[in-house]
């Protein structure tokens, strides 16, 4: 593929910005939010009076929210249209490739969006930043000519902010019952976990792959980090506070889900672990192999560490009475043997037929081997778990959900 013609080098062009549908976008952001005003203060003349209370924090934030759900609509559907024509071939760091109509739109629906909301919604201190720092990548990804696959697959991943406005509004109506608001809970917490969580995790593999190095490298790996740690705080909160998912950290500690079903912890722990092990290897697979791995290859790998995860978990169950000399955890009939997890684990990646044929699988193997210690490091720290616990600690994690300041 001659990508002369689809991109150039950085340094002999400056930084592509999407001005038109920006300005068309800012634009119609101020029509339209003339209209809006103009159609609620007609038919709801008390209502709008009632917003005026508090301009600030009813007012300017009930017509930015309704505007909001207009123009991330359009930028959802750009980016998912962005990100499904947007080359992984050339969408590298240091190569600038003109934005094709679909990134043009996504780029300047989301930048209105960072720009307009950020004066309606002042009263926000945690939006405001939010806003500031997301401008910043923004014109950082298109100076510096950084990939931009990652993000477009973060911002088409965005359904639940849709969820949130729709709350909001709602109680802004006073229209919200305890029963609404649970449901709602409950599937803002899906679309996190599947939409803006699950994404995440690839987008962080999207950009060791991308071609950038040293600092650009670490500050990318670094925000996505973050990005994914403040969403798994979110659906936290949500659980905690609408009582979907809690923590019983009497011995032995238990996940409470809707205060009728318990789940052990150590199943739960021994499992993240043994995900975060084989995907782990998959790490060291893509960094120590001597050729550049496919996109096919690197989804065939991460889909047998999951099934991999998943039989490893079950195997060290199941052989936890056979294996008396191996490390196990926890209490009967909880008990697990780490070193039957490993052989299961590495039994899959030789008998699994999706693996693809041009992967090394002894190598795979080996790299697993090698992130072992990760899974005895996650058995120690779930070994606490079946410890009695500090009379302050569970005090302070079974804290009044009220305590937990969110902006909805």
């Amino acid at each position: 593929m001659d990508s002369s013609s689809n991109a150039t080098c950085n340094g002999n062009n400056g930084p592509e910005i999407p001005f038109v549908p920006f300005l068309f976008a800012l634009v119609s952001w101020v029509v339209l939010k003339i209209i809006l005003e103009s159609v609620v203060q007609r038919f709801w003349p008390d209502f709008v009076e009632d917003l005026k209370v508090d301009i600030r924090k009813k007012y300017n934030f009930y017509f930015a929210t309704w505007m909001g759900n207009l123009f991330k609509a359009v930028g959802l559907v750009s980016c998912t249209a962005a990100l499904f024509t947007t080359s992984a071939e050339t969408d590298i760091a240091g190569l600038m490739r003109p934005l094709n109509v679909a990134e043009q739109w996504c780029w300047g629906c989301r930048a209105l969006l960072y720009i307009q909301e950020l004066p309606e919604m002042s009263a926000f201190p945690e939006l405001v930043i939010h806003h500031l720092l997301s401008l910043v990548a923004m014109m950082s990804i298109l100076y510096y000519n950084l990939p931009r696959r990652q993000m477009y697959l973060i911002w088409a991943g965005l359904l639940n902010e849709f969820i949130g406005n729709a709350r909001r509004i709602l109680k802004l109506h006073d229209a919200m019952t305890p029963r609404r608001a649970w449901w709602m809970a409950l599937f803002n917490c899906l679309l996190l976990c599947v939409f803006r969580i699950g994404p995440a995790f690839v987008a962080l593999f999207w950009a060791v792959r991308g071609g950038m190095r040293g600092v650009s490298l670490f500050i990318n790996i670094g925000s996505i980090s973050v990005y994914i740690i403040y969403m798994c705080q979110m659906v936290r909160w949500e659980l905690a506070r609408f009582k979907i998912i809690t923590l019983d950290l009497t011995r032995p500690a238990h996940v409470v889900i809707v205060e009728k079903w318990r789940i052990n912890l150590l199943g739960i722990f021994m499992g993240g672990g043994l995900l975060a092990t084989n995907l782990s290897a998959l790490m060291l697979y893509e960094f120590g192999s001597d050729r550049v791995n496919s996109e096919s290859e690197l989804q065939s790998i991460m889909w047998v560490m999951l099934q991999g995860a998943v039989v490893s978990l079950l195997g060290a169950y199941l052989t936890s009475p056979f294996l008396k000399f191996s490390k196990g955890m926890g209490p009967r009939p909880w008990r697990l043997s780490l070193l039957g997890g490993f052989l299961s684990a590495t039994a899959t990646i030789f008998l699994s037929p999706t693996l693809v044929e041009t992967v090394d699988r002894s190598a795979l193997a080996a790299c697993l081997a090698l992130s072992y210690p990760l899974m005895d490091t996650v058995a120690h720290l779930s070994r606490s778990f079946f410890l009695p616990v500090a009379r302050g600690v569970a005090q302070h994690a079974s804290a009044s959900s009220d305590a937990i300041k969110v902006l909805d």
